[in-house]
Order: C-alpha cells, then sequence, then structure tokens
C-alpha cells in the first residue's frame, strides 16, 4: 500500500502482519500495482514511476522529463511492461529497460475547454494486450496494447469506446475480459473540482464480451450435460449388461437342471 506519507508498507497477508516500509518517493504515493510478487510499481507526486525490488532491498526511477506531469494511476501488464495515466492527459507505455516511456497518448480523453483531460484510472488484463482507462469525459476506453520485441511492434491504439458518465476513479477487468468493474463518482478522488453534479456515486458492471461469454457458458452447459447423458448411458449399459449375464446364468441353471 502507499500514501500520501511518501512510504510504501509491505504486508505478509498469509499471516496477516506488517513486514516492512519501503522509502524513495519524494512526494505522495498516487498508484501501486503488482504483477509478481516481489516486482511492485509505484507512481507518485515527484513524478517518478518507480519498480522495487523487495527481495533486493533496491528499485529503479523511471522519469519521462521535464514536461511530463505526475500520474495519478498505474498498472501493469507483464512482469517489464506497465501502464501509468496522467493529470495532464498523457498515457504512456514503459518497459523496466527503459527510463523513459516507449510509446505515450498525448489526449488520451480529449480536452475540457482548452485543458487535456486527466486519465483518473487505467488497468490492464495481466498478461494481455487489453487496456482501460477512465475519466471525466464520459466515457471508458479500451486500448490495443502492443509489447513486441521491435520498435513497430511497441505501442498503443484506440479499440473502443462505451459510455460511462461521471468520473471513472477506479476499474478491474474480470476473468478473460468478461466484464469490467468501475467506480464511479461525482468528484475526482484526489480533489473536489470539476464536479459532475447528475452524476451518481455508485459502481458498475460493464459487459466487454457478452456474446462470447454467453456462448461459452452454454459450451460449458452443453458440455456437462453431454457428460451426464453419457454416465447415463454407460449406467444403463451396464445394467442391461449385468442382466444378460444373470439371464445367462439362470440358462445355465435351467440347462443344468434338465440334464439331471
Amino acid at each position: 500500500s502507499g500514501s500520501d506519507d511518501r512510504c510504501i508498507r509491505h504486508y505478509n497477508l498469509e499471516e496477516m502482519a506488517y513486514i516492512e516500509t519501503l522509502y524513495g518517493h519524494q512526494a505522495g504515493i498516487t498508484g501501486i500495482d503488482c504483477h509478481r510478487n516481489e516486482r511492485p510499481i509505484s507512481t507518485g507526486r515527484d513524478r517518478t514511476a518507480r519498480s522495487w525490488k523487495i527481495a533486493e532491498d533496491s528499485h529503479l526511477i523511471f522519469r519521462g522529463g521535464s514536461r511530463v506531469s505526475s500520474a495519478d494511476c498505474v498498472s501493469c501488464l507483464k512482469d517489464d511492461w506497465f501502464l501509468s495515466g496522467h493529470d495532464d492527459g498523457k498515457l504512456s507505455l514503459w518497459m523496466t529497460d527503459k527510463k523513459k516511456a516507449v510509446a505515450t497518448v498525448d489526449t488520451a480523453h480529449g480536452f475540457f475547454g482548452s485543458l487535456p483531460r486527466g486519465v483518473t484510472s487505467c488497468c490492464a488484463l495481466k498478461s494481455s494486450d487489453l487496456a482501460v482507462t477512465g475519466s471525466n469525459d464520459g466515457y471508458m476506453r479500451l486500448w490495443k496494447v502492443m509489447t513486441g520485441q521491435r520498435l513497430d511492434e511497441r505501442g498503443i491504439e484506440p479499440l473502443s469506446k462505451i459510455p460511462v458518465f461521471g468520473y471513472i476513479n477506479g476499474l478491474a477487468i474480470g476473468p478473460k475480459a468478461r466484464f469490467c468493474v468501475t467506480a464511479i463518482g461525482q468528484e475526482h478522488r484526489l480533489g473536489r473540482w470539476d464536479r459532475v453534479s447528475r452524476a451518481k456515486n455508485r459502481f458498475g458492471i460493464i459487459m466487454l464480451r457478452g456474446g462470447d461469454a454467453t456462448n461459452d457458458e452454454n459450451d460449458e452447459i452443453e458440455n456437462e450435460e453431454s457428460n451426464d447423458i453419457d454416465a447415463t448411458h454407460m449406467e444403463e449399459v451396464d445394467g442391461s449388461s449385468s442382466d444378460e449375464s444373470e439371464s445367462d446364468d439362470d440358462d445355465s441353471g435351467s440347462a443344468e437342471e434338465s440334464d439331471q
């Protein structure tokens, strides 16, 4: 966990105990995510992103340059790739082997007047190329994130957008990207500016693969039914075979009696 005290606190959930405190950020921490157990990624108001090597008690610092503002959210795609959403509207793709962003979308959620809308939340489906972001422009946006080996195979491309009214302050993609859970509010999660008065503070579940999910469920149901039918058929066959064996025994017994 991270907070405005500039510290990251490490806990063991199996023992429900506090382990240690990690120091390094020079301002409040705005986001933290993890793909592996010992390599969390954090962002802060000091305009840096940091990759923590807990086992080695060290960390890497990523700076986007003097023109890059602080990030409000971060999400890991793979062990060495992560996304960051910034309050100046930029959506950046990072690689842990590079000190600067590999790819950047300048205005991911458009403008509010003459100023770009900040990215308030982002989430990536682990070990995939799908990511979603949120702001207060009225849409949840889906992105294709490319993390290839060559430079021309890396980047961020828009896929689609789904209408959501209000500030999208939190996002979480469900298993197999079938749905997405959103935390929607009237105000930004870090402040009380640009209030959307008609919005409602609520959670939302947005289906991303409605048809595919239904087909998958139908296939599972059909497979279960076919297995039940096969099991019933086997029982009937076993029962018929046992009946046949009993009839054979009866016939053999009657034959013996006739011989006697």
